[in-house]
């Protein structure tokens, strides 16, 4: 893989293109796969009951009330249960509890399911197998430059890039022609 450190001329340039591209091609095929999609899948479902909990608690302590579904969705039937203070505070600790210990989580799930993280972890790999991992300044910076590139042509051909995680779990229709 070219290092930006080497780049002296247009043929260096030419090379770190054509690395850029590989680096795409196999993102696409690491992170598009249907082993990565069913990972995906599975890691939010796992992950789907804390998501849970925590919008509850969130709902009770912005509403002041219990969490009923009938109450959330606004019934005409149903009448909130208000909260004490000391059970808002409880459902407080709670929530920071939970959203402490899932963070990290959460944003190693954000970063696997974002394009630009996906192709720099690539170039990451495929600089350390091609160069080594002795330059560290050109691997890290070799490797952003590369991310960045890859957006930028994903951004110039007008690539759609699928939904994260939990919005592909969710249902959400990647394609626009048939939905899936």
């Amino acid at each position: 893989m070219t290092s930006i450190f080497e780049i002296a001329d247009w043929s260096h340039v030419a090379s770190l293109f054509i690395w850029t591209l590989a680096v795409c091609a196999i993102a696409k095929a690491l992170f598009g796969s249907l082993l990565a999609a069913e990972l995906q899948y599975r890691l939010s479902l796992r992950d789907a009951p804390c998501r849970q909990r925590m919008n509850r608690l969130n709902w009770e302590i912005n509403s002041r009330a219990k969490w009923d579904e009938d109450v959330a969705r606004r019934s005409p039937h149903a009448a909130p249960q208000p909260l004490t203070g000391s059970e808002v505070e409880s459902r407080r600790r709670e929530l920071q509890q939970l959203a402490r210990t899932s963070f990290a989580w959460r944003a190693f799930t954000y970063f696997m399911g974002c394009f630009a993280c996906q192709t720099f972890w690539t170039a990451i790999a495929v600089f350390a197998v091609t160069r080594g991992v002795s330059e560290l300044a050109a691997w890290l910076f070799t490797s952003a430059a590369c991310s960045g590139a890859a957006v930028l042509m994903a951004a110039v051909q007008g690539w759609s890039v699928p939904p994260r995680g939990a919005e592909r779990a969710a249902g959400g229709a990647g394609c626009k022609d048939c939905g899936k």
